[in-house]
């Protein structure tokens, strides 16, 4: 008896000590809204900003933004390709043998997913988590992968059609650390006006608006 009294005594103990470092490291967080990309997502302080270009999987360039915050041994980032010009895109390349299709452009966009799984995977480092995920029903895929110097990768990648866009989410934290949730499931996609999207899924894979 004395014994089970013991544990249920350490468990609670370890259940508030886990709830109290979970809350002290989440405060100080912002919840970010960028309307140019339509996204919302929590970082630890205003990202920083860097318009950069994107190399797709089938060889055209996207304009494209990374959004990050570098905070003692963590890094965050939201990556942002623009697929909006991506028929036009395409059309003003000189076409290769494996991109002669006229439905490229679209190809192109449906394997963002993929190219930027393979991407994180290639950096090398142990992949411990590597399955396919959704935010409000937009589908992507997940990957977690402990580093060479034991710091832990989570990744996201989500391909939103409706707004032509995928986004790329990294963190990076020390060894140890608790997995960045805050960060990493408050990914949220945006209409026009600034309001959250909860999509609907087709069995085809495509993100839908609710009536």
């Amino acid at each position: 008896m004395g014994e089970i009294k013991m544990r249920y005594t350490l468990a609670v103990i370890t259940f508030f000590l886990v709830f109290w470092f979970e809350t002290s490291s989440s405060q100080g967080w912002i919840e970010y809204a960028n309307l140019t990309d339509r996204f919302s997502i929590n970082f630890p302080s205003e990202p920083k900003i860097e318009e950069i270009t994107y190399l797709s999987e089938f060889d055209a360039t996207y304009p494209a933004r990374i959004y990050s915050v570098s905070e003692n041994d963590a890094f965050y980032s939201v990556t942002v390709v623009d697929f909006t010009d991506a028929q036009e895109i395409h059309a003003s390349m000189e076409k290769t043998e494996a991109a002669t299709s006229s439905a490229t452009w679209i190809n192109d966009q449906r394997a963002a997913v993929a190219r930027a799984a393979t991407e994180f995977r290639n950096r090398g480092g142990e992949v411990t988590h590597d399955a396919w995920s959704h935010i409000d029903r937009v589908e992507g895929h997940q990957l977690q992968i402990t580093n060479t110097d034991s710091s832990r990768t989570y990744a996201a990648m989500y391909m939103n059609g409706d707004a032509s866009r995928v986004y790329i989410l990294e963190a990076t934290v020390a060894p140890r650390s608790i997995p960045p949730g805050q960060f990493q499931q408050s990914l949220g996609f945006l209409d026009l006006s600034g309001d959250r999207i909860r999509y609907q899924l087709s069995a085809n894979g495509c993100t839908i608006r609710p009536e």
